[in-house]
């Protein structure tokens, strides 16, 4: 028998929407940046890459800002948790998580504004002082660009460290795995990142010439190991512990329709069956020249990287929804 003060009692949606955030954040910094980066290598797609890049950043820095707001409204004195957390015992997740949120997000802002401000292909919008200050403040591109490459590193750290922080209690939450747990959330941010980042280049800039196609496939490879890796971790739980197997039971039983419905259905099996079909039409089709497809076609790409990015959330509400616990026998 678990232990009837289950996680989720603890931390329930908002937690779960937080967790799906960051890894949203990291996922589209790093999507957007690799975008970036590759921007001076296919002239023929710099324009529309930077115009991404520039969005990429928009969206790390709204759903950092989002699940901040979440998270310190989740705890009872905010003030007085975050200041404990940020000077004291450097060696938990929980603190080096803060200050890697604290970086992120001042990377990713700055990318922000040198993206968008104050130069001819920025935002269709002028703003007086923020262009000013995006104008004083850009370094030159090789060194932004060397600032993006260290901003991929954060964000990747950004989109594993809250597996790193929940699963320092693996023992007890047979789900919350220190091994795969982490992996398992940094295939499904960099997936959700690509998606996100991609739908939107996908409804502003269309499919022809924009790297869509491309970051379509390299998604399609990440789910796939994503899909692995959660295999494992589910193999690993029905090899494990009574509370291990009985998390198993539940989250395939009791869960079903969140995880066999949502998670596999919705967020892995459909998009990649969507990518298959994408893949036919876009090789027997010249899309150059058919418009009523090429609309078709589009729609097909929002829709999958949709699928992808609502699966994201519904993979971190069954971490949450789905989490057993060792019951703890006081003595």
């Amino acid at each position: 028998m678990v232990n009837p003060l289950l996680p989720a009692e603890f931390w329930g949606l908002s937690i779960g929407i937080y967790l799906f955030l960051g890894g949203l954040a990291g996922g589209a910094y790093v999507a957007g940046a690799v975008a970036d980066l590759l921007s001076t290598r296919h002239p023929e797609r710099r324009d529309s890459y930077f115009a991404t890049a520039r969005w990429s950043m928009v969206i790390a820095v709204g759903a950092i800002a989002v699940g901040g707001v979440l998270l310190v409204s989740h705890l009872g004195e905010p003030l007085n948790v975050l200041k404990f957390w940020l000077f004291t015992n450097s060696q938990s997740w929980m603190t080096i998580g803060i200050w890697v949120i604290v970086l992120f997000t001042l990377l990713a802002f700055v990318q922000a504004l040198w993206l968008g401000f104050g130069r001819e292909n920025g935002f269709a919008v002028t703003l007086g002082p923020i262009d000013t200050l995006a104008r004083v403040t850009r370094p030159s591109e090789p060194v932004r660009r060397g600032i993006t490459a260290f901003g991929i590193a954060i964000g990747i750290l950004l989109a594993v460290y809250t597996a790193l922080l929940i699963s320092a209690v693996g023992a007890v939450v047979p789900l919350w795995d220190p091994t795969w747990l982490p992996l398992l959330f940094l295939t499904s941010s960099l997936s959700i990142g690509i998606a996100a980042v991609f739908g939107l280049t996908t409804l502003t800039q269309g499919i022809i010439e924009t790297g869509v196609e491309t970051f379509s496939l390299a998604d399609d490879a990440i789910i796939l190991a994503e899909m692995g890796v959660l295999a494992v971790l589910l193999v690993t739980l029905q090899n494990g512990n009574s509370t291990a197997v009985e998390t198993v039971q539940y989250i395939m039983q009791d869960g079903w329709l969140l995880f066999w419905g949502g998670v596999v259905g919705v967020g892995l099996v459909a998009p990649l069956v969507l990518s298959a079909a994408l893949i036919l039409v876009e090789r027997r089709v010249d899309l150059h020249g058919n418009a009523k497809t090429l609309r078709r076609v589009r729609g097909a790409y929002v829709l999958k990287f949709g699928l992808v990015v609502v699966g994201g959330l519904l993979l971190r509400l069954t971490i949450i929804f789905g989490a057993l616990n060792v019951p703890i026998i006081g003595a």
